[in-house]
């Protein structure tokens, strides 16, 4: 399988493979991607449960699963199936466009500047961060209207300057500064008191859907490519 830049061969023909083998897969389980209330404890993010598990809430309680049709979101109190047609409750943020957000084309609806795929580095947020692959790394800033002098500095190593034309809003990774795995980066720009800081978490593995790549993103904290992720899958049937 080609890595195209940084993005796991999420482009044409290759996205809707992806996606097919999402949606057809016969998954029998629900991977909890988001909780929050009393009953968090019980249903941590990452924990995968039987798509006909009874799911008992209580007041204050949200849970959010990814299903092979997207995510579902239950709200307490109550109990719910994940499998079955019924009570849902109110999806936390709809999709774009109405449509299957896919993980390498995402839409926004202009709320909040948004990378062109969960895999490209945006270097105006800190945290960690998940490369799908060491091979082809992209950055990506929101703001493209004037050319900037970016200095990368690598954990351990010296400051690299990188020029980023006007009008470009992505940019391949310097190839002078080596990528390591749990690596910490610092990104500076002109104009910009407060440098980012992100740390680097490469994936051991492809994953092989939509699943995978949520659980892959939770295993390793990347905390913010993951609510991208749900909020741009599709809330299915309720």
């Amino acid at each position: 399988m080609s890595w195209g830049p940084n993005s796991f061969t999420l482009r044409g023909a290759a996205v809707a493979a992806l996606l097919a083998a999402a949606a057809t897969s016969a998954a029998a389980n629900v991977l909890v991607v988001r909780s929050s209330g009393p009953s968090a404890r019980s249903y941590p993010a990452g924990r995968s449960l039987p798509d006909n598990a009874r799911i008992t809430l209580r007041p204050s309680d949200t849970l959010v699963v990814l299903t092979s049709a997207g995510t579902r979101t239950f709200r307490g109190p109550g109990t719910f199936s994940p499998g079955t047609a019924g009570r849902a409750g109110t999806r936390i943020v709809a999709a774009a466009d109405g449509r299957r957000a896919r993980v390498g084309a995402v839409r926004n609806a202009g709320i909040v500047p948004r990378g062109p795929t969960i895999w490209h580095v945006d270097i105006t947020q800190g945290g960690t961060f998940c490369l799908a692959s060491a091979s082809n790394v992209m950055l990506w800033r929101p703001d493209a209207s004037v050319p900037v002098t970016l200095t990368v500095t690598p954990p351990g190593g010296s400051p690299r300057n990188v020029q980023w034309p006007a009008g470009q809003t992505t940019l391949a990774w310097p190839s002078a500064v080596p990528i390591v795995n749990g690596g910490a980066y610092t990104f500076r720009q002109p104009g910009v008191a407060v440098p980012t800081q992100i740390t680097l978490r490469t994936l051991q593995s492809a994953p092989a859907d939509l699943s995978a790549v949520a659980q892959a993103l939770i295993d390793n904290g990347c905390q913010d490519q993951l609510d991208l992720l749900i909020e741009t899958q599709p809330e299915a049937g309720s």
